[in-house]
């Protein structure tokens, strides 16, 4: 079902260049969507205060999904930058 997707993240992994930029976009794009968690979560507090039914609870808990999967994503490419500068720097030693 995600073979596309684990193939263009695999290709992206792969290549340095490419990987670097992903690292900055999936960053950018974590604090964003974290931003939106946080004034999510308040919004449902405050439904929760108040005593009105409302989506924005499951607004937020979809938004921390999201989250969730930017920030894995994100840790990963960065393991693989840090084992690729690892590697590098053994063959140059």
């Amino acid at each position: 079902m995600f073979t596309k997707s684990d193939l263009s993240f695999d290709e992206i992994a792969a290549d340095p260049v490419r990987r670097r930029a992903k690292i900055v976009e999936l960053s950018r794009s974590r604090t964003l969507f974290f931003w939106c968690f946080i004034t999510a979560s308040i919004g449902a507090l405050f439904c929760i205060w108040t005593g009105r039914a409302s989506g924005s609870i499951l607004a937020a808990a979809l938004l921390y999904g999201v989250v969730v999967r930017l920030e894995s994503d994100l840790r990963l490419l960065r393991v693989v930058e840090r084992l690729q500068k690892d590697l590098n720097d053994k063959h140059v030693a």
